[in-house]
């Protein structure tokens, strides 16, 4: 699934208020929700390597804000009908899970003693051999009402406990992207939880460079980069255009680590 995209222009002089560190901006998503929604940028299996270090960080900081469990698209079911807990990595051949960056992230959580739990929808294998390589819009469509009702079963099943949710690219979305509706519409509607969104996608490079208007923002927060290590985040209202209009979103992280490897 595509990240939630639109075209700008780049104004040539801003001021920007209320960038933070990506622990602060954490700490901000849990101080005022109890489930918390981040993504990797991916296309294929191709990844930009920041997101899921930028996910470690989360983890930690996440921990700090009392959270212990951490619900994984990328994680296949331990058993049929049970989506946890899950306490070690699962041994892959191949995937997301054998790339090294992504085992680092879930060993981030288990070494914090934190549950893992599978939310991917699951189809029947003649239900995935037709749209396999290019799913259709029904396919697709149902994947994602799927993936809300089982993070729903997930968060109800200790609705006192906060949660952490990793996604790919636009899943955790609160608005329709283009006619498709995103786990994160569904997830919110059928939970009555208004989930804190933060998306990491905005500067990412998925087509070899980042966009004109990326690449100018990237370009006035020089300064604010640097001083955050290479990496920030900021709240969407606070946020310089475009991204204070980005849909489906509550917190935007920049970044000069855009580049799918």
């Amino acid at each position: 699934m595509a990240p939630c995209r639109g075209a700008f222009r780049y104004p040539r002089e801003v001021v920007v208020e209320g960038w933070r560190s990506v622990e602060e901006l954490t700490g901000w998503g849990f101080a005022h929700a109890p489930v918390v929604m981040a993504n990797e940028a991916h296309n294929g299996l191709a990844r930009c390597i920041r997101t899921r270090e930028v996910g470690v960080r989360m983890i930690r900081a996440a921990h700090e804000a009392g959270v212990r469990r951490l619900a994984m698209e990328a994680l296949p079911w331990p058993a049929p009908g049970t989506p946890g807990p899950i306490t070690a990595i699962p041994p892959v051949e191949g995937g997301y899970l054998a790339q090294p960056d992504m085992r680092r992230l879930i060993t981030a959580a288990l070494e914090l003693g934190w549950s893992l739990w599978a939310y991917e929808a699951v189809f029947e294998p003649a239900a995935r051999a037709g749209p396999a390589q290019m799913p259709s819009m029904e396919f697709t469509s149902r994947r994602e009402r799927e993936q809300a009702g089982n993070l729903c079963r997930v968060r109800a099943a200790a609705p006192a406990e906060p949660l952490l949710v990793w996604c790919g690219n636009g899943h955790a979305c609160k608005e329709a992207i283009q006619g498709l509706v995103p786990m994160g519409w569904h997830f919110r509607a059928m939970s009555g939880t208004d989930q804190f969104v933060i998306d990491q996608t905005v500067t990412v490079a998925f087509k070899g460079k980042p966009r004109p208007w990326a690449l100018e923002l990237l370009a006035t927060l020089g300064d604010t980069l640097a001083a955050h290590g290479g990496t920030a985040g900021i709240l969407r209202e606070h946020a310089p255009a475009p991204l204070n209009s980005w849909p489906g979103i509550d917190a935007v992280v920049v970044s000069t680590g855009n580049t799918l490897t």
